[in-house]
């Protein structure tokens, strides 16, 4: 599977590219979207997420096609839980009206589909939810709303009711493939809630209301979880989780940031830890679940890689600044 994947000399290739142009004749020879879309269609925002969708899509079905029933369960949860972010990036819209606070830590170029902008512009929840396959949050989001609750926390909402689903599809009988996948669905719930806590704090979110919608599933963040939330600061919250399993990726950021820095290069490292968590699968023997599940997880990295260095060299972003925002890169 992994073989199928780019390599560091692919990603190589496309970051030396000149321009857009360039990277999408690059794809095209190797056939990355097998498809016969043509450089001027791939140039295109929302013909390049359909191209996307599509290799997702069709990986995710070959995948529970060729795996057990559990296996298969699991692989679309994941599915519906990639497809709750594009809820996510409706409800951006819906607070950024224009667009501006979605891309406020977004490449230049980032995707917005146009149905999603017509949803967010009239402020229509129902139509969001249902587009999103998840109705019953309806309600929830619709009070935050009213409420006029931090976009952090209504984004939140939508995390919590993915990853307990997923979680729940995780549960398998076969203790080896359970703890396959637990450990990699366990560490992105980590991550997650780690990140909110953070955003929370940057925001002054009270710890009664972040309790309310963080994903409630403990990894391997124990007590911390509970120092991190009642912290009075960003910076103490994240001293507290430097005292987990993810020590070392907390350390290399407070080791760094300054007052007002961006979340988003933790929200890097964090994603090229989860990474390496899934590339570790591949070391292991026999065939677990966790392996077509790995492979799903890497893949979307890929995508989110390749489409950044594409629509950054259409707006002339330099090399150093593109590979701040690319996970496996660094991780190969």
């Amino acid at each position: 599977m992994k073989s199928r994947m780019l390599g560091e000399n692919d990603y190589d290739r496309l970051l030396r590219c000149s321009t857009s142009s360039e990277c999408l004749s690059i794809l095209q020879e190797n056939d990355y979207f097998q498809s016969t879309a043509t450089a001027t269609e791939m140039a295109d925002p929302t013909s390049w997420q359909k191209l996307s969708d599509g290799k997702m899509i069709a990986l995710v079905h070959k995948l529970a096609n060729l795996s057990p029933d559990d296996c298969a369960r699991l692989l679309t949860a994941f599915e519906g839980q990639r497809r709750l972010e594009y809820l996510k990036a409706g409800l951006r819209l819906m607070a950024a009206k224009e667009s501006k606070e979605l891309q406020s830590d977004a490449l230049p170029g980032e995707y917005v589909d146009d149905s999603l902008r017509s949803a967010a512009e009239t402020r229509n929840v129902e139509r969001l939810v249902q587009a999103a396959g998840a109705p019953s949050l309806q309600g929830e989001i619709s009070s935050a709303l009213a409420e006029k609750r931090p976009l952090a926390l209504v984004e939140a909402i939508v995390d919590r009711y993915a990853f307990l689903r997923t979680w729940a599809a995780a549960d398998m009988p076969e203790r080896m493939d359970k703890e396959s996948v637990r450990g990699l669905v366990g560490e992105q719930i980590d991550l997650t809630n780690m990140l909110l806590v953070a955003r929370s704090k940057v925001l002054g979110v009270s710890g009664e209301e972040l309790q309310q919608v963080l994903v409630p599933v403990d990894y391997h963040l124990g007590g911390t979880l509970s120092d991190a939330v009642s912290a009075g600061s960003v910076t103490n919250a994240l001293r507290a989780f430097a005292k987990t399993a993810y020590g070392s990726s907390i350390e290399r950021f407070l080791d760094t940031v300054k007052e007002g820095d961006s979340l988003h290069r933790l929200e890097v490292s964090l994603r090229r830890r989860h990474a390496n968590s899934c590339l570790a699968v591949f070391g292991g023997f026999p065939f677990r679940a966790g392996l077509p599940l790995a492979f799903a997880y890497l893949t979307g990295y890929e995508l989110s890689d390749v489409s950044s260095i594409v629509f950054a060299k259409r707006d002339g972003f330099p090399i150093e600044r593109i590979q701040q925002f690319l996970v496996l890169q660094k991780a190969l």
